[in-house]
Order: C-alpha cells, then structure tokens, then sequence
C-alpha cells in the first residue's frame, strides 16, 4: 500500500498570501470516505470535500481530529528545508465500525475557509471495526526550495 501526499493549489496561494500560520494556527485530520478522489485543482478548503468525510460511525466526529504539534515548525539547512512534524494520530472505532475511508486531508482549521494542508492518500480501503484501531503516523509537513 502506497502512501502519497497531495498538496492542493489553493495552499500555495493561501500561503503566498500568508493567511496560514504554522506556528500558531489549529490543525486537523479530517477522514475521508472510501471512494473519495482528492483533485489538486478544485479540493482547496473543507467545504470542498466535506461531503466526502467519513460519517459519525464509531465515535467519528465530523470536522475531524485536531492534531498536536510533536515538533515545531524548524528550519533544517543541511536538507534546504523547513520541517513540522505532527504526533501520530490514532483513531479507534467506538460502538460501531468506522465507515470504509482511504484517506485523510490536513486542514488549516484556523484559517476562515479551513484550507487544505494535503490529502493523504492510503492506497487501499480501510475497514476498522468497533474496538480496532487505525494510526495515521508520521505526519508532517516538509517545504524547500528545489535546487
């Protein structure tokens, strides 16, 4: 199962714009339905995919899980590259099974349109039934300048 990140367009304006704020802002893993296709060009904010969020299923609260910082936003000179890590995000199935999902966006929930950091994409469906648990792990967000 592959893992992929996508980082939509709408981030690199907003970010141009400097209305994202690593450092302070609120963000969170918002899980996505199985099915779901995220597209660069048109998937910018929450509202864009909100229909596509898993259901209330197994104790999932829509608008997603607020991540906490495990390393804070760090310059890194020998890599030409600015680094923030988020702590690994484990999420168990309560009272029922979680909807089927393949996937989770990182939003900015901070910011007024809650821009999309990335789409994380699993590679496969996931299935995690009451009781079981899913860890989203190593999750962060890595910037540099292409050389």
């Amino acid at each position: 199962m592959a893992v992929t990140l996508t980082i939509p367009n709408e981030f690199f304006f907003e970010r141009g714009k400097g209305t994202i704020d690593f450092s302070s802002h609120t963000f969170k893993l918002v899980v996505m339905a199985g099915g779901f296709t995220f597209a660069r060009d048109t998937h910018g904010t929450y509202a864009d995919v909100s229909a596509s969020e898993i259901t209330t299923a197994g104790g999932y609260g829509i608008g997603g899980y607020t991540l906490t910082v495990g390393a804070a936003w760090a310059q890194d000179d020998v890599n030409d590259k600015a680094v923030i890590t988020w702590v690994d995000k484990v999420i168990t199935a309560s009272g029922a099974a979680f909807d089927t999902f393949n996937g989770a966006v990182i939003i900015d929930d901070s910011h007024a349109s809650k821009v999309i950091i990335g789409h994380v994409a699993l590679g496969a469906d996931i299935d995690v039934a009451d009781g079981a648990s899913f860890t989203f792990k190593n999750l962060s967000f890595e910037d540099s300048q292409a050389a």
